[in-house]
């Protein structure tokens, strides 16, 4: 039954390939799914498509738009087919004006339009130099893009122009979304005299009230409800793991914003830290929370649990975990809650405990907030 359900497939897309007019092709190729679905269909289809021209290319392309992974894959093959054996002929009349435009919308998918871009450099190699600069504000390309500012700027400074190095640096920085970038960006700002917070830039929140460690014996603290998560009281007293604990101011310098608790609450394993925050916001807004803990952490916005994770060893990488959230015009409160594990089974290894936040928004820039509860 299938294999008759197989050719008849093939035989309506050989049909379907004949009139001329790829988009039932490739509707044939989006149809495919998990497990083998439609692709019978799929591979008749691209068969059909790989026999076509640089014709093909702007329709396919568009096609290639899509957040079905297995389509994608499908579209890519065609692509790769069709784009070697045109540039093995001579004379191929390359759509380079669709190419340019279609690479150049930061609304289409990452993946094909670096695969167009690739193809532009070897057709009119003049292409990239001159626009990849320009994607500065750019989601796929703004890495690439704010790399060749810094470089520019580095060269203004060898050439002992100034005003032109502070110029291309904050360029960068204001553009740069990557951490590495923000805190290479501002250095280089700061060693020309110039301000650049990147703690800022990025939303960090680096003014915390902290209180630790409490018991938390066999990874128990993350499922144990402590006294922070049903009141946050600053003055208040408790019981923690070896004597009575309080609530305690901690501004963190670190350049990304990172807090390593052992430092600021002492050495222990097996227990719970909680953080606690208060900002001021200027507009209601959606944002989004990122964080990372070792070796994990649970996060209250405003009373309301936004993300947990009860996953161990994690150690703390910048925005390992991305949340979406909605700030609130004026005051908004943090808990964070992080948990410490018992000692890894190499000796060797260190048992950190440590946290790492921003509130930024999509695109990764900062929200604007103001700490309220500063010592």
């Amino acid at each position: 039954m299938k294999s008759i359900t197989g050719c008849v497939v093939l035989v309506v897309l050989g049909l379907l390939a004949s009139s001329g007019d790829p988009e039932p092709l490739l509707q044939a190729i989006a149809k495919t799914g998990p497990q083998g679905e439609g692709a019978v269909a799929a591979k008749a289809a691209c068969d059909e498509l790989a026999k076509g021209g640089v014709e093909i290319l702007p329709p396919l392309l568009k096609a290639m738009d899509t957040t079905n992974p297995i389509a994608a894959n499908w579209y890519r093959s065609v692509y790769e087919k069709i784009v070697a054996r045109e540039l093995a002929r001579e004379g191929t009349q390359w759509p380079v004006a669709f190419l340019k435009e279609y690479v150049s919308d930061a609304k289409r998918v990452g993946r094909p339009r670096r695969l167009v871009l690739t193809l532009l450099d070897k057709i009119e190699p003049t292409f990239q130099p001159g626009w990849l600069p320009t994607r500065l504000d750019d989601p796929e390309f703004r890495h690439e893009a704010v790399g060749l500012v810094l470089a520019a700027g580095d060269r203004a400074v060898k050439a002992k122009n100034e005003a032109v190095a502070k110029a291309e640096y904050r360029k960068a920085f204001e553009a740069a979304r990557d951490s590495a970038q923000v805190t290479q960006a501002a250095t280089k700002l700061k060693s020309l005299g110039e301000s650049a917070d990147a703690v800022k830039h990025l939303g960090l929140v680096v003014d915390w009230w902290l209180v630790g460690p409490f018991d938390a014996p066999e990874k128990t603290g993350f499922a144990t409800v402590f006294e922070p998560e049903k009141k946050v009281d600053l003055t208040a007293k408790y019981q923690g793991q070896a004597n009575e604990i309080t609530w305690k101011h901690h501004h963190e310098n670190d350049t990304l914003g990172q807090l390593n608790l052992i430092n600021i609450l002492g050495t222990t394993r097996e227990a719970v830290g909680y953080a606690y925050a208060e900002i001021e916001v200027p507009r209601e807004q959606a944002a989004q929370v990122r964080c990372g803990a070792d070796d994990n952490c649970s996060v209250w916005l405003n009373g309301e649990k936004v993300f947990a994770r009860d996953q161990w060893l994690n150690g703390t990488r910048f925005d390992r975990f991305v949340k979406p959230i909605q700030l609130k015009a004026g005051r908004n409160t943090l808990l964070v809650k992080i948990c410490q594990g018992p000692q890894h089974k190499d000796p060797e290894v260190p048992n950190n405990w440590s946290l790492q936040l921003r509130l930024c928004d999509s695109d990764g820039r900062g929200v604007e907030f103001t700490p309220v509860l500063k010592r």
